[in-house]
């Protein structure tokens, strides 16, 4: 039978844990780790103890083995292991539930807090794509896709907190650890489903709100959303917007008209007159 992540996480003991972050923090010096380097930086004197948790974690996927030699390195699913464990310790999230969602370059899921509060757990993973464009990049070029995927998720929690502090329409963040988001769970729809028969909308009224979001985004934050769609935005029961998934914020007037020009371009088709100019404009704050 195939394990849950969260079934996962409770197999997993300290030892494990020791031995899976280990793992982790010598990523960027060679892909896979050596059996002899891990004996040697955990100072292991008897070696049945490391090959019982290589193996167990071999066989729970949390590592993989290389072909040709006892060398191993971090799955995907490794690296969520230790955000789920660090997300514990510090009270943000007591259990993982169910898979709602699998994007390009992340898994999303229910979780709940300690107050029993249901929260979103978001696992960044960097796709084999997104890694070849970043390595080209001399700042990236020495660093693991680990390296890669964790930036990635403190990037989106970065922009989450600022977004959230200066009033902006976004999730509130609650923690991030590794690879692993924690934000708000917020009850509503992407904006491409709504039908065009809902008269309980104010469109104007949310696009509005968009727009202030996106202002404060580039000139108090400094970042652009990058990759905005009416695919990541969500409307709450109140018709409230909420702009989701900013791993690709930077600051960038070309991705700025791009996210613009997908909302014009949805917002027309509803019927809502839109001034490029102006609200290109507006967001940046020259109007």
């Amino acid at each position: 039978m195939r394990l849950s992540l969260a079934e996962k996480a409770s197999l997993v003991r300290p030892f494990d844990y020791i031995l899976l972050k280990t793992i982790y923090g010598l990523r960027d010096k060679s892909e896979f780790v050596s059996f002899n380097a891990l004996k040697k930086r955990l100072d292991i004197k008897d070696d049945e103890e490391l090959k019982i948790s290589l193996k167990k974690l071999s066989e729970l996927k949390l590592i993989s083995k290389k072909p040709t030699d006892l060398s191993f390195k971090l799955t995907f699913s490794g690296l969520d292991i230790l955000g789920i464990k660090l997300l514990y310790v510090n009270k943000i999230l007591n259990r993982l539930a169910e898979i709602i969602g699998i994007g390009k370059e992340s898994l999303v899921y229910y979780g709940y807090d300690f107050n029993d509060n249901k929260i979103i757990v978001k696992f960044h993973r960097v796709g084999t794509d997104s890694y070849k464009k970043v390595k080209f990049r001399k700042s990236q070029e020495k660093k693991s896709w680990l390296s890669i995927t964790v930036e990635n998720a403190k990037r989106e929690f970065e922009a989450l907190t600022c977004l959230s502090n200066e009033g902006g329409y976004v999730p509130k963040p609650l923690g991030v650890e590794y690879n692993a988001v924690a934000m708000e769970y917020i009850d509503g729809i992407e904006l491409y489903k709504i039908p065009v028969t809902n008269m309980d909308l104010n469109l104007d009224e949310i696009l509005e709100k968009i727009l202030q979001t996106m202002r404060i985004a580039y000139t108090i934050c400094h970042i652009t959303h990058g990759d905005l769609s009416p695919y990541n935005v969500l409307i709450d029961k109140n018709g409230n917007p909420y702009l989701i998934d900013w791993p690709q914020a930077t600051k960038s007037e070309e991705r700025l008209e791009k996210d613009l020009s997908n909302l014009i371009i949805f917002f027309r088709k509803k019927g809502i007159d839109v001034d490029t100019r102006k609200i290109f404009d507006y967001v940046r704050g020259v109007s």
